[in-house]
């Protein structure tokens, strides 16, 4: 037997770009802040950071602060990670949350290890 200690590789780090950095800043920050088309006829919330409209082309997104609230529509509990990086955190539920604003982004639910545990809203957000 060996007396090292084991070692866990480093997850994957974000690429933050200048189209991604004000989510990344409010994340840093507590906040969930995504991005609305500012065309009043489109006016709709969109999720991930883009640089136009992914429903009417438009050229303008403005970045807003989200209620960070929504609903979960669908989980699994993962025993088995993507990436050796998440292994120290097995099992854990990672869900599909649609957000009270429109949009559906993805999210690891601390201490919802067996699926009942998962009916509040997404964690750091409200």
């Amino acid at each position: 037997m060996s007396n090292a200690i084991a070692t866990h590789p480093p997850k994957p780090q974000l690429r933050v770009t200048e189209t991604t950095r004000p989510f990344w800043e409010g994340a840093n920050a507590g906040e969930l802040v995504i991005q609305r088309c500012a065309d009043p006829g489109c006016a709709k919330a969109v999720f991930y950071p883009r640089v136009c409209c992914p429903y009417c082309k438009g050229p303008r997104l403005d970045w807003f602060r989200a209620l960070g609230t929504g609903r979960i529509a669908s989980h699994t509990t993962v025993f088995r990670t993507h990436h050796d990086g998440f292994n120290s955190e097995v099992p854990y539920v990672f869900a599909a949350v649609e957000l009270t604003e429109g949009p559906c982004m993805y999210a690891q639910i601390p201490g919802g290890t067996d699926g009942r545990a998962i009916t509040h809203p997404p964690a750091g957000h409200g």
